[in-house]
């Protein structure tokens, strides 16, 4: 049987190369295969004209191992293909392969490549292998090693030995590059481009990344989980993970706890809370949790009102790339007297003074 043997080389910065070979075989491989009598190829042959993929696929094996046929690959991707663009994954992979050796076709990694996608979308395992491989290799698509490791972990999921074993190497290797796969597989989730798109997929996913114990993730988690409102279950997990990033110090852990206090997400609405929470979070530097602040300065909302430290933390804010802050300023510049203004200028300049990090660029919420 000319089935393509793929190998994956594991090539990190000072570690020696380790191979790891894969068969892409599908449930038919030659070695155990029944040899297929005339009548049966004969059966195939009807089905696979009537359009039946299946046969389609059966009857492309049969050409590329010369079981009951002529050995001819030609033929192989012939009814490879027919399958294929009936959207047959086991087809595409095989397509895929054959594109990749160049049997039966001219060599094409790249068209290999775009038969994977098609199949790896879906959950073929075999093919998110193949796919993973090829990132790796950098073999028809640009070299990726998170690319990779998150198509390894994939197919491991779905089955495939050989993905363990290439998820194991990368793992010993690379580990810290784990929690970056997981979060490729939930953007791939999320989008649905290369995957179906499951949002409780990404939420499954993403809890995988979560046990590694990092803010940044535990944050994006809490979101998807607070997006997801059909639970108190989702508010009391989405809690714990704010919290948790919270104590490691990181800022949208922290303005994630604003939020629930702020909202009654989970808890009773506690705004005197809430205003704890965004006035930490904008010590740190973030310029969402400063805008937070100063509207709650200027409605009296957790904070006793003071106009003047409002428009001192909305001007924080306002150097950020937030538009809603420069709106907020110029609307609270023409509220307020001049020497207003001066003295809330003069207050974030202090501010800025007493603080190592400047009020952050950018408008990361955990949830709207």
């Amino acid at each position: 049987m000319s089935r393509l043997v793929l190998i994956v080389s594991f090539t990190f910065s000072v570690v020696a190369l380790i191979g790891l070979v894969q068969q892409a075989l599908t449930q038919q491989q030659s070695a155990s295969t029944t040899r297929l009598l005339p009548e049966a190829i004969a059966q195939l042959q009807a089905k696979a004209d009537a359009g039946d993929a299946d046969a389609q696929v059966s009857l492309g094996r049969a050409y590329e191992d010369g079981n009951g046929v002529p050995k001819n690959d030609r033929q192989a991707v012939r009814w490879y293909r027919a399958a294929a663009e009936q959207g047959n994954a086991k087809a595409q992979d095989d397509l895929g392969l054959m594109f990749r050796s160049g049997l039966g076709v001219d060599q094409d990694k790249t068209e290999a490549v775009k038969w994977y996608r098609k199949a790896a979308k879906q959950e073929n395992p075999n093919a998110m292998f193949n796919l993973g491989t090829a990132y790796y290799n950098g073999d028809g698509v640009a070299a990726d090693e998170i690319a990779a490791y998150a198509w390894f972990l994939l197919a491991q999921q779905f089955g495939s030995s050989s993905a363990t074993d290439a998820a194991k190497h990368m793992k010993d290797e690379a580990g810290n590059r784990e929690s970056d796969a997981l979060e490729k597989i939930v953007d791939m989730y999320q989008k649905g481009d290369e995957l179906p798109q499951r949002s409780g997929e990404a939420i499954n996913w993403y809890r995988k990344a979560a046990e590694n114990g990092e803010g940044r993730v535990q944050v994006k988690l809490a979101k998807l989980l607070l997006q997801d409102r059909s639970g108190t279950s989702n508010y009391a997990e989405a809690s714990h993970l704010c919290e948790k990033a919270a104590n490691q110090h990181f800022s949208l852990g922290t303005y994630c706890m604003g939020q629930i206090y702020d909202h009654g997400w989970g808890v009773a609405q506690d705004l005197s809370q809430a205003a704890k929470w965004y006035s930490d979070a904008a010590n740190m530097g973030l310029a969402v949790a400063a805008l937070r602040v100063g509207e709650m300065y200027w409605k009296g909302e957790g904070l006793k009102q003071d106009r003047i430290s409002a428009y001192e933390f909305i001007y924080l804010a306002s150097s950020s790339d937030i538009p809603e802050a420069k709106q907020e300023r110029e609307m609270l510049e023409r509220e307020l007297t001049r020497k207003e203004v001066e003295k809330g200028k003069a207050k974030a300049v202090e501010w800025t003074g007493k603080h190592a990090q400047p009020v952050l660029k950018g408008k990361t919420q955990t949830a709207n």
